[in-house]
């Protein structure tokens, strides 16, 4: 009996052997089906090229530069818009004034935010402490600069157009695109020189003497340049070069027309003087074009005309659309982003090879058909041998 039960346990064990296995033998046949599904499945799909990590662009990235292209630059904005709230209501009403007579959209168009840049605070506190309890210096200049953000990138485009020029708040605004900034032409702008430090020099002056000067109305070089340089024409841009920090201007600007023949006409103001708003002798001179050196700005190289083929020069990448908006002011204002990291920066050791040229200028081995290399020391040598061997006098 022992025995029986013995072989009975034994051929238990045998079935439930065969049990497993066959259960393990159909889940691997399901899992092969499943994965020959899966790769059919991928057959569908498009194939897409895989990039390089240094060439696929990070979500922030693209959203950076999605909000730049709806950014737009103000300049010459009434400090006003800092100390006093209606004048902050103001300049936003006017910022939004175009925005009824653009189509619907979705999102609907509207001014997001507001950010001021380039002020000049009174105090010694930071900037965000500074700014919060209002102590904004005057006498330096009564303008600053801002970033207004819309929702749609229609919105920026149109403001740029319509509001660029227009006053608000006693000022001319000047409005230009962060993602495409307006081309700066030297055909149509003028140079303007001994411009006043400081917009308001009566309260140096009275400072200085112990005096106080009165019935004087104080300077404005910034608003004084629009006012008076619009006469000769419709200036485009107002560029005042200040310090970034104290806002102290460094005696000269720019003034660019719409029209190069308004040019003409600003000449005529040379050596003459535009009070109250401009109270010195101006210096008014054709502005020149500056010439890029691309040993000192590798960014140069992007958007430098290509030179004569024969001229020893440095590779000429070709710069697309996104490239250059990179190169504009968006670049400050993005960090990584507005490093223009896709453009090539690498130089070629030569000249860039063509097709029209053939085989000018490879060195391929060999003689060439002319003979010998006429250099200075070959041409001393010819001039030896014709001297019979001797050495020639002085």
């Amino acid at each position: 009996m022992r025995k029986l039960v013995r072989e009975e346990v034994k051929e238990e064990e045998k079935r439930k052997k065969k049990k497993k296995q066959r259960a393990e033998s159909s889940d691997d046949f399901e899992a092969e089906v499943d994965g020959a599904k899966a790769f059919e499945d991928l057959d569908d799909e498009p194939y897409t090229i895989p990039k390089h990590e240094t060439q696929v662009e990070s979500k922030s990235t693209v959203e950076e530069e999605e909000k730049a292209s709806r950014t737009v630059f103000l300049g010459n904005v009434s400090s006003q818009a800092i100390t006093s709230k209606p004048a902050h209501k103001t300049l936003m009403r006017h910022l939004a004034s175009f925005i009824s007579d653009l189509a619907d959209h979705n999102p609907p168009h509207k001014v997001e935010s507001l950010r001021f840049r380039s002020t000049a605070f009174a105090s010694a506190l930071p900037k965000k402490a500074a700014f919060a309890k209002k102590e904004i210096m005057d006498a330096t200049t009564k303008s600053t600069n801002a970033y207004a953000v819309y929702s749609t990138q229609i919105a920026a485009r149109e403001s740029v157009r319509r509001l660029n020029g227009t006053i608000v708040l006693d000022r001319h605004l000047r409005v230009d695109s962060i993602a495409h900034p307006a081309k700066q032409d030297h055909r149509r702008c003028v140079f303007v020189g001994n411009l006043g430090f400081v917009d308001d020099e009566s309260t140096l002056n009275a400072s200085e003497d112990g005096k106080e000067k009165k019935n004087k109305p104080p300077g404005d070089v910034e608003e004084g340049l629009w006012v008076h340089f619009g006469k000769a024409g419709k200036v485009e841009s107002v560029r005042v070069i200040r310090d970034s920090k104290t806002r102290v201007g460094k005696g000269f600007a720019y003034v660019q027309f719409e029209d190069e023949n308004a040019v003409e006409a600003a000449l005529q103001y040379n050596d003459q003087k535009f009070p109250p708003l401009l109270p010195r002798k101006l210096r008014v001179v054709r502005a020149k074009g500056m010439k890029r050196r691309l040993d000192k700005n590798p960014a140069a190289s992007l958007t430098a005309k290509p030179q004569h083929p024969k001229a020893k020069s440095v590779y000429n990448a070709k710069v697309t659309g996104e490239q250059k908006s990179r190169l504009g002011r968006a670049r400050a204002m993005l960090g990584k982003a507005g490093a223009f990291k896709s453009a090539e920066s690498f130089v070629f050791e030569g000249h860039r090879a063509s097709s029209k040229q053939g085989t000018s200028g490879l060195k391929l081995g060999g003689k060439k058909k002319g003979g010998k290399p006429k250099t200075r020391s070959s041409k001393r040598g010819a001039a030896w041998k014709a001297a019979g061997g001797k050495k020639q006098g002085k």
